[in-house]
């Protein structure tokens, strides 16, 4: 957005302020958006809240009153119409099939969110529904960014936007489970039978809806989404595919678990749109290093050679905390650069005891004893401890 360039640019161009109540700027900021709300609309592209102010029109400023700078004037004027443009393609595919209220659009360098989810408390502070948008939307870029980090990944790793392929991330969270059973179909094509429907591969969309059996509070929310985009960004890297039905379940999924983890120590979800699990249900109330280390001290672990060659829905729980563990074994052992590299290979078609081998220097027959070596050394057998 140009605004932050302006004052600068006009007030370069003379020693002597003409206008005292712009300084000169030609336009003023929107005092329908209090300063807290006005940096959360700058932090978007679009945000639908700010593109219905009576003021703006999502432009964000108002013209001087007491002079006259066209250019300025223009450039405004430009902005609220692509506003109203943008948020008038938002309304006619995904508003007119809904039937909750309210529904909210916000769009980011790389995201495009639709929300409709109630006030939330988040930590100390309760949030309203644009509010909590916006951190959603935050959240999104934010974990979009440390997955291009931890990979060590480029943007040309992402395929380019062309007919067909489209690699922004579409997410929709409803609050309303008839909303969400209405629009999963048309944007994931897939039932909806379940909180949450994904598509994967050259379109990356995920829609879910609040389930307060399955999700309680803002925590719950969060991994969960977490969880479902890490899937999405998986498989939209080059080469294009989604592993989890191709034979590499424990990839598909310990990725997703590793980033889940990251948002609070946890891990509690399980895809159960194809797994057919049951809203709520969970392994060792989510602690699964804890979980893991115990299981390597009663000599109880699970093979790798018994699961690395079963697809994501036919992991069962403890496959589940298993393939969190094989993940997280690889990325801090060896970084995640090199993980990618392995995962580019099996994505590839490579046969996974020979990327294992090509990437790592050893295969499935050794993966178990290096793997519960490096358990027994640092996971703790207890919160707070060893």
């Amino acid at each position: 957005m140009v605004l932050c360039a302006l004052p600068g640019a006009l007030a370069a161009q003379s020693d002597t302020v003409s206008c005292r109540h712009c300084e000169d700027r030609g336009e003023s900021e929107c005092r329908e958006h209090p300063r807290g709300l006005l940096d959360l609309e700058l932090q978007v592209r679009r945000c639908s809240v700010a593109t219905e102010c009576r003021r703006c029109a999502g432009a964000l400023v108002v013209d001087c009153r007491h002079c006259e700078r066209p250019e300025v004037e223009s450039s405004a004027e430009a902005r609220r119409r692509l506003a109203q443009q943008w948020l008038a393609a938002r309304r006619e595919t995904v508003d007119v099939h809904t039937r909750g209220e309210a529904i909210l659009h916000c769009s980011t360098e790389h995201v495009d969110l639709v929300f409709s989810l109630e006030p939330m408390t988040v930590g100390r502070e309760k949030l309203d529904s644009h509010r909590l948008m916006h951190l959603y939307a935050q959240r999104l870029e934010e974990l979009r960014a440390e997955f291009v980090a931890t990979f060590a990944l480029e943007e040309s790793d992402f395929p380019a936007q062309q007919d067909g392929v489209d690699p922004r991330i579409h997410v929709y969270m409803f609050d309303d489970g008839r909303d969400h059973r209405e629009i999963a179909p048309r944007v994931t094509g897939m039932g909806s039978q379940g909180v949450s429907a994904k598509l994967m591969g050259a379109t990356l969309a995920y829609c879910m809806h609040h389930d307060r059996s399955a999700m309680r509070d803002d925590a719950a929310v969060h991994r969960s989404v977490v969880h479902n985009v890490a899937h999405l960004l998986l498989s939209g890297i080059h080469p294009v595919v989604w592993v989890g039905n191709q034979g590499h379940g424990w990839i598909d999924e310990g990725v997703a678990h590793w980033f889940e983890f990251r948002v609070d120590g946890l891990c509690t979800n399980f895809c159960f749109e194809e797994v057919g699990i049951t809203p709520g249900q969970g392994f060792k109330g989510g602690k699964w290093r804890i979980a893991i280390r115990r299981l390597a001290e009663a000599g109880a672990l699970r093979k790798f050679t018994e699961l690395y060659q079963k697809n994501s829905d036919e992991l069962d729980f403890e496959a589940h905390a298993h393939a969190f563990a094989w993940v997280d074994f690889l990325i801090s052992t060896g970084g995640g650069a090199k993980f990618m590299d392995f995962v580019r290979s099996v994505k590839r078609k490579t046969e996974t005891r020979e990327a294992l081998t090509q990437v790592y220097g050893f295969g499935p027959l050794q993966f178990d004893e290096r793997f519960e070596a490096w358990v027994r050394e640092t996971y703790p057998l207890r919160e707070g401890g060893r």
